[in-house]
């Protein structure tokens, strides 16, 4: 998203029959200027904003916000947004084991824990980075006259900062892509999302351990007009043969309906904090901020079955490496193979029809994903391995996963024990 002139930044136009900012946000306006934002009224230009101007009052919402929203107040302090629990788990227990979460995070070595204090949490929003302006990661600027939205803009603030994922995916961004389903019906972000975002998230580890989450196989939107309606899992014979009705088998929604997507590689941390760290061209293991994306969909095998549907889904390469946080002073991560660098995905990119379920010229879905037991074997054994076969590439085998990485994502990669057509061919 482009950055916005300097004064287009501050900007509070009154438009129509508006007058002032009570005829803009009357609720707000009775709290007046100075109570939020410090300064002095009436004065002059100088006078009202002098060095006791708050820019963003709401960078204290204890003091600014709980006067009239306490209880979101005392809840959001410790929400996914505010405090980043997944991230602060990713790093514990790439650093102290896989049996870490974000509750041992203070244990990690002091680099890397005022590193993700000094930069990784910049990135995370305010009140007002929501509900008033844009995001200071896209360069702030007000998104209508400094009206208060109840509900977030979803291009100047949801997608402001998931944009080089969920945008890209959600509006086909990537180059022979289509846009996902729900966006061409006109679906926004909060039509699917309907989980508290102000809820108080310290005992989730991760976002996918948050409550509410949207499922694919939500009633409320697939079902049919059979009376009595016929849920999604039954609805035809594909569905039937894959669905994940038992623990071990069956698929993700997202094997069979996803398109590519992008991965990334060896993200690096800015150091102090942001300071001197630029790209580094084609190199993506010298220590540059920037890291190489790439389109691609690869199908794993799933290690969390409790946490996620289906033996085989989606995953996603995240922007990671053993160094990545040598610019703050922690050259390697100890236990960097406790957890995959491919990880579970959840792709915004929906279709009914794609790669994998193509059947135009009479074939089969089947055709572009089952192995049909040549390289690996129907009963899980590699009796009928043969190395020259030729495998989809649309699954992650250990061939393609570089090296360094091989030990850390061997949950995730499909071998000959993890293979069985037994789930659907008994």
């Amino acid at each position: 998203m482009a950055p916005l002139e300097p004064w287009e930044k501050v900007f509070i136009e009154l438009r129509r029959d508006q007058n002032s900012f009570a005829d803009i946000d009357p609720v707000h306006a009775l709290v007046g200027c100075v109570n939020c934002h410090g300064g002095n009224e009436p004065a002059s230009f100088e006078e009202a904003h002098d060095t006791t101007l708050v820019h963003d009052p709401s960078a204290d919402p204890e003091q600014n916000c709980s006067p009239c929203h306490a209880q979101i107040v005392a809840t959001n302090k410790n929400s996914m947004h505010t405090m980043a629990w997944g991230e602060r788990t990713t790093i514990a227990q790439r650093e102290l084991g896989a049996g870490n979460d974000h509750t041992n995070f203070d244990e990690c070595p002091a680099e890397l824990t005022d590193g993700f204090e000094g930069e990784c949490t910049s990135c995370h929003t305010t009140c007002g980075q929501c509900h008033v302006s844009r995001p200071n990661s896209v360069h702030g600027g007000f998104i209508d006259s400094h009206e208060f939205n109840r509900i977030p803009d979803q291009n100047n603030n949801c997608t402001a900062c998931h944009g080089s994922r969920i945008k890209i995916d959600y509006e086909a961004g990537l180059d022979g892509n289509y846009p996902d389903v729900h966006y061409n019906i006109g679906k926004k972000c909060l039509d699917c999302h309907t989980e508290d975002f102000h809820a108080d998230a310290s005992g989730a580890a991760t976002r996918y351990h948050l409550e509410g989450l949207p499922t694919c196989d939500d009633p409320a939107c697939h079902i049919d007009d059979d009376d009595p309606p016929v849920a999604l899992e039954a609805r035809n014979q594909y569905h039937q043969q894959h669905w994940p009705e038992d623990d071990g088998a069956g698929l993700s929604c997202y094997v069979c309906h996803s398109q590519p997507y992008y991965n990334c590689n060896s993200c690096h941390t800015g150091g102090e904090w942001k300071e001197g760290y630029g790209p580094t061209g084609d190199d993506i293991n010298e220590g540059g901020r920037d890291y190489v994306e790439y389109p691609d969909f690869k199908i794993g095998y799933n290690y969390d079955q409790a946490l996620h549907k289906g033996k085989w889904i989606v995953v996603r390469h995240i922007p990671v490496s053993v160094d990545s946080y040598e610019p703050w002073g922690h050259s390697t991560l100890l236990s960097f193979d406790d957890r995959p660098t491919w990880e579970y995905s959840s792709p915004h990119n929906i279709r009914l029809y794609t790669a994998q379920t193509d059947t135009s010229d009479g074939a089969y879905c089947s055709d572009n994903c089952h192995m049909h037991g040549v390289r690996y074997a129907a009963d899980g054994t590699n009796s009928n391995f043969n190395p020259s076969a030729p495998v989809p590439d649309i699954y992650l085998i250990p061939d393609e996963v570089i090296a360094a990485e091989t030990a850390a994502n061997q949950p995730v990669t499909v071998t000959t024990e993890r293979v069985s057509c037994s789930p659907c061919h008994d």
